[in-house]
């Protein structure tokens, strides 16, 4: 991630941007919450649980080719992200699911994309 990350633009980004943090009324946004891992980063970060959401063809208008594929990066190494903070916190249970999740991604071919494989 560093070596693609080393070329990219930074900005603003949530950190964690996934659906559960993403408030709606009706179809407009009303909300982003859960700002404790927002940071000055690449910008590919926040799309990744997009991609998890919905996959890289239906985030593509969002980004240019190279940040998407950051941002696939990213998405394959989410849940090593997340043993790696749980071992940190002797959560062996978090750890351990996050590494059970990156197996069942890899043998089914979708770390990048959920609709790939």
């Amino acid at each position: 991630m560093l070596d693609a990350e080393s070329a990219a633009g930074t900005a603003l980004v949530h950190g964690d941007f996934g659906l559960h943090n993403i408030m709606w009324t009706g179809n407009q946004l009303s909300g982003v919450v859960d700002l404790d891992n927002a940071c000055i980063g690449d910008p590919a970060i926040d799309l990744a649980p997009l991609i998890g959401a919905f996959g890289s063809s239906r985030v593509a208008d969002l980004a240019d080719k190279e940040t998407i594929a950051r941002a696939r990066a990213h998405r394959a190494s989410l849940p090593l992200q997340v043993a790696a903070a749980a071992e940190l916190v002797n959560d062996t249970k978090l750890r351990d699911f996050a590494l059970e999740n990156f197996q069942a991604r890899l043998q089914a071919g979708t770390l990048g994309d959920p609709n790939e494989g």
